[in-house]
């Protein structure tokens, strides 16, 4: 086999690796998450991407081999939406929850114990490698960022009216409304919606710039 085939091949391979790693990866995580929490874990933000994740590399395997490197439209949206989530939970961890948890002693719980290597970490960032350099076949519409922030912005506000409600509490700070200032849960709600749209928009021209739509 001349090194050119290799090549190809080795391509090809990639994403089918990323995305079977990806399953593995998720069902380990999830697995873990509701061991201890059971399906009460499905009102945290980060696994619901992290299953929904789960569900489109899924989709993504099936399509991408069933069609021959080709992936579907639906399948490729599901998994740039996805990737768009993780990206949102990656940030969110680093830059809010870990500096939150920081003054109680709590960081390690946040960041890397239990399910969260797998969901606040090692996941994400698979996933956006992948969907950036590794996976062919899908086509972006333009802006189609709008798309991906709408997860985001449908899971805000439905908490948001459930805290109102005081259905629930929280299940993160930011969403505490009754113990901040209204302004202040403003605030979060537009850095975290903004935060959704930037990495969305990020990934998009990423993609377009490094990976190859056929």
């Amino acid at each position: 086999m001349s090194k050119e085939r290799s090549e190809k091949r080795q391509i090809k391979l990639l994403p089918v690796a990323a995305n079977a790693a990806l399953i593995v990866l998720e069902l380990v995580g999830t697995a873990i998450s509701f061991r201890s929490g059971g399906a009460k874990n499905l009102k945290y933000y980060t696994v619901l991407s992290n299953v929904f994740a789960l569900v489109s590399s899924i989709a993504f395997l099936c399509s991408y081999l069933r069609r021959g490197g080709k992936v579907s439209h639906i399948a490729g949206m599901m998994r740039y939406i996805a990737s768009c989530c993780l990206a949102l939970t990656f940030l969110t961890v680093i830059f809010v929850l870990v500096p939150m948890a920081i003054p109680y002693g709590t960081a390690a719980n946040v960041l890397y114990k239990g399910a969260q290597i797998f969901h606040h970490i090692i996941c994400p960032i698979l996933s956006c490698v992948s969907f950036i350099f590794f996976e062919q076949g899908i086509e972006l519409p333009k802006k189609a960022y709008i798309t991906a922030v709408a997860p985001t912005l449908t899971y805000a506000a439905v908490f948001v009216i459930l805290n109102l409600l005081k259905a629930v509490r929280g299940p993160y700070p930011f969403l505490h409304i009754y113990e901040q200032p209204v302004y202040i849960s403003v605030l979060w709600f537009m850095i975290l919606c903004g935060t959704a749209l930037g990495a969305a928009a990020l990934i998009s021209r990423l993609r377009k710039k490094f990976s190859k739509a056929s």
